[in-house]
């Protein structure tokens, strides 16, 4: 750093690191509090997600969860960026009443195809969503559920496939 000195107009002299008084210089502080607070808020909303259904990811660990806890499993495949999967994580599975009615009948299993391949050929999917549900014990599938059904729909169609599945064989 220079030691020189800038003469003003009034012929007084200030260090050449100092602004002349007429210039506005935001002061650090301010700054970095202005820049916390975006941190803070881009962090907020980038956390924040929406209420969702508790899903296992880990096809596996669902098996083994609702062979433990003796209830019927709930497979959904989907793929990421197709419009059908889209409305259906965005509208379907965040009602109120799918969550609460998913998570007290079903152990819920999310599979994303592009990142779990191997299950998708195993249950030959090939249209997103898709849904089944099968007994915890079984191979046996009741479905499929296909494409996007709004909330109340997607209950009934759930309910309907749990009836089948309850009903006696013939």
């Amino acid at each position: 750093m220079s030691d020189e000195k800038l003469e003003k107009s009034d012929g007084s002299t200030a260090p050449e690191n100092v602004p002349a008084s007429g210039s506005k210089k935001p002061s650090r502080a301010l700054l970095i509090l202005f820049l916390a607070f975006g941190g803070f808020v881009t962090i907020v909303f980038l956390t924040q997600r929406e209420d969702t259904i508790a899903w296992v990811e880990d096809y596996y660990a669902g098996l083994e969860t609702a062979r433990r806890q003796n209830k019927p499993i709930l497979l959904a495949f989907y793929k990421q960026f197709t419009p059908m999967s889209t409305d259906t994580l965005r509208h379907t599975y965040t009602d109120r009443g799918v969550i609460e009615y998913v998570e007290a009948v079903f152990i819920p299993i999310l599979i994303n195809v592009d990142e779990q391949p191997e299950i998708a050929r195993r249950y030959k999917i090939n249209y997103y969503p898709t849904h089944y549900i099968k007994r915890p014990n079984s191979d046996k599938l009741f479905g499929p559920l296909l494409g996007y059904d709004p909330p109340g729909l997607f209950i009934k169609k759930l309910k309907d496939l749990l009836k089948k599945m309850n009903a006696p064989d013939k």
